[in-house]
């Protein structure tokens, strides 16, 4: 994109983002200047005045800190809308609300939240001016998901009947739809497929679909002589041998790639809350944050 066509796309943002904001009663202000800094649109809002910088050449972060701090200065909220990702920002910041400006093929302007959503320019400006977008140092999930799991063959080490088992194939998802994917390892018990609400939508797909004949041994407690220890484990439905982490990891990195897996998708409820430490900007459908308040 050339100089001019900058600036012709930088001039057709500021005012949508003015027009959007009269269309919901909001006062706002064009290239409106404070002390030490211009606004490219700048809203009084009495509680919480903001002003919105639109940066579609590139800005290196330092530089962009520099100006977001006489915002900071003068009790202003800055809300920075770049065009493409800025250099050295590796997360984000309570201090630097910052999102991306696109175009969508119908030529409307919409705000992109990192991966976890996307939305009309108004429904942002609406949602960020009253305050329901908020910066969250940690993601908790929701209770509800919506859970994929393929279904996949192993032969038991022992007796060598065909057993079937099982992983998760989708993430959990935080209110605001960021993807969880909890710490897992080897020869633990806090692995995805093992939650007792995944356990328990395996078993109800296994007997809707007799016809398959799915042989899906007990998930329970058993000890393994190669690691020394007890751990919740996959095993033959008929020996009730363990089948270890290492052999079921073999199997599922085998079966990931084909086309044409035995997948089931259903809801589960979370009997408890997975939380980790992701700061980001949260933006929930229904207004309950990831911190639950």
């Amino acid at each position: 994109m050339d100089n001019n066509q900058d600036v012709r796309k930088h001039d057709r943002i500021q005012r949508e983002i003015v027009s959007a904001f009269r269309n919901i009663g909001v006062e706002a202000k064009q290239e409106y200047a404070g002390k030490g800094w211009r606004a490219d649109v700048y809203v009084p809002n009495n509680d919480q005045p903001t002003a919105f910088e639109i940066q579609l050449s590139p800005q290196s972060l330092l530089r962009t800190i520099e100006r977001q701090s006489k915002y900071i200065r003068d009790g202003i909220i800055g809300c920075w809308l770049f065009e493409n990702p800025v250099t050295k920002l590796t997360e984000e910041r309570p201090d630097l609300p910052l999102f991306y400006v696109e175009d969508t093929k119908d030529s409307n302007l919409i705000v992109n939240l990192g991966d976890r959503r996307k939305v009309d320019l108004q429904i942002f400006l609406e949602n960020f001016v009253s305050n329901h977008i908020q910066f969250k140092p940690v993601v908790k999930t929701k209770t509800k998901q919506l859970v994929n799991l393929v279904f996949y063959e192993m032969e038991c080490w022992t007796c060598h009947e065909k057993n079937h088992v099982f992983y998760v194939d989708t993430p959990f998802y935080s209110a605001c739809n960021a993807k969880i994917r909890p710490e897992e390892a080897l020869w633990e018990s806090n692995k995805m497929e093992l939650r007792p609400e995944i356990i328990e939508l395996a078993q109800k797909f296994i007997e809707s679909r007799k016809d398959l004949d799915l042989k899906l041994g007990e998930i329970k407690m058993r000890y393994s002589h190669a690691v020394g220890k007890f751990y919740l484990s996959f095993g033959c439905y008929k020996c009730d041998s363990l089948f270890g982490d290492f052999h079921v990891m073999e199997a599922k990195i085998d079966i990931m790639y084909e086309t044409n897996k035995l997948t089931y998708q259903g809801e589960i409820e979370l009997k408890e809350d997975i939380e980790l430490p992701i700061p980001h900007w949260c933006f929930p459908d229904n207004k309950q944050f990831c911190d639950g308040k």
